[in-house]
């Protein structure tokens, strides 16, 4: 839930994502009063002999749709504390966003996302657990002035788990399996500025002007708030007969706060194409990090419900959270671009390695 909420903010406050415009015919005509009126009209259609107060004009109109594509993986290790197992994980997660521009201040958009997280090197057991992940969600962009910009993102996911868990010990070889399902949601608020570092001395042409602003030295500063939850139903092994391990229905929140800065500097290649670098850097802190409420489980037996159930706790990877990212972007066009980045997390009780990249286009 937490990469795909990453993925789908950074869709959200991608650059230059509505920035294509489509040439059509305008023809504007002077009414009685003195006053224009323009309208839209066919690239072949020609005005008659009594529109003597018209003419056809080229307009360059925006489009307000665009399309983005990420794609990322993670590996993790967790350090067991306090007599918990260590273990790695990875996660695959792709995300699928579409926006709709209202106008120049108001966005909205869809973003969906598959994900595979995978589980192993528990140090206590050769235990696997694999989930196939489903999430989407909806989310808002406001720019109340050209530096700045606010989101907010409701999401949802659906995770499709199975485990396995070999049992072996003297004369005994069994395996203890289960599958099952578990749901979780986030709302997120994010938000950043856009401080220019350098500016052109071009002259008060709206173009150079907006030029100059675009192939700016640029830092970032952003802020979040993130609330996530998340609950699975009752778990149940088979194929271990007497061993098989239940775990009763268990919920769990996060509540994060944080922020960062992140810095770009444009490289122009031409006047369509730049290469734009960024270096990132952040700190989160988890409120319930360290809640032994969020991580603690109730199970037993399946078949010996006589010998009651024991509370048990799950590592969690702790409060606190140092990001570090690198990007590089390659905008092809105006309206297309390619990037990857690379980014490292490191937590209380843990770290963790993100590498990605992805597609944006405009129409």
């Amino acid at each position: 839930m937490n990469r795909f909420r990453r993925n789908a903010l950074a869709i959200a406050l991608a650059d230059n994502k509505i920035s294509y415009t489509i040439t059509e015919n305008v023809k504007v005509c002077q009414g009685e009063s003195g006053q224009a009126s323009a309208t839209a009209i066919s690239s072949d259609q020609k005005l008659s002999t009594d529109q003597e107060n018209c003419a056809i004009t080229k307009v360059k109109k925006k489009l307000p749709w665009s399309l983005v594509i990420d794609g990322t993986n993670t590996q993790a290790s967790l350090r067991g504390t306090e007599d918990l197992g260590s273990l790695d994980y990875n996660i695959f997660q792709s995300t699928y966003g579409v926006e709709y521009a209202l106008s120049n201040q108001f966005s909205i958009g869809g973003v969906f996302g598959y994900g595979q997280n995978n589980l192993y090197n528990y140090e206590f057991a050769d235990t696997r657990v694999n989930s196939d992940t489903y999430s989407g969600g909806l989310y808002g962009l406001y720019k109340p002035s050209e530096p700045a910009m606010i989101a907010l993102l409701g999401g949802y996911s659906r995770f499709n788990t199975n485990s396995r868990r070999p049992i072996q010990f003297g004369a005994i070889n069994r395996v203890a399996e289960a599958d099952w399902n578990s749901n979780g949601y986030t709302v997120a608020l994010t938000g950043e500025y856009a401080f220019i570092l350098n500016r052109g001395t071009g002259s008060g042409d709206p173009k150079r002007k907006e030029n100059d602003r675009r192939n700016a030295i640029v830092l970032k500063p952003n802020a979040l708030v993130s609330f996530a939850g998340y609950s699975q139903g009752l778990i149940e092994e088979s194929g271990a007969q007497s061993l098989n391990l239940k775990l009763n229905p268990h919920t769990a929140t996060s509540l994060i706060f944080g922020g960062g800065v992140v810095l770009q500097a444009p490289i122009v290649l031409s006047s369509e194409s730049r290469l734009i670098p960024r270096l990132g850097v952040g700190y989160r802190y988890d409120v319930n990090g360290n809640s032994d409420q969020e991580r603690e489980v109730t199970g037993g037996f399946v078949d010996l419900p006589e010998a009651g159930e024991i509370d048990v706790y799950g590592q969690n990877r702790g409060s606190n959270e140092l990001d570090v990212s690198l990007g590089l972007e390659y905008e092809i066009s105006s309206n297309t671009a390619i990037y990857s980045n690379v980014a490292g997390s490191f937590w209380s009780n843990g770290n963790e390695l993100t590498y990605g990249g992805g597609f944006r286009y405009s129409w």
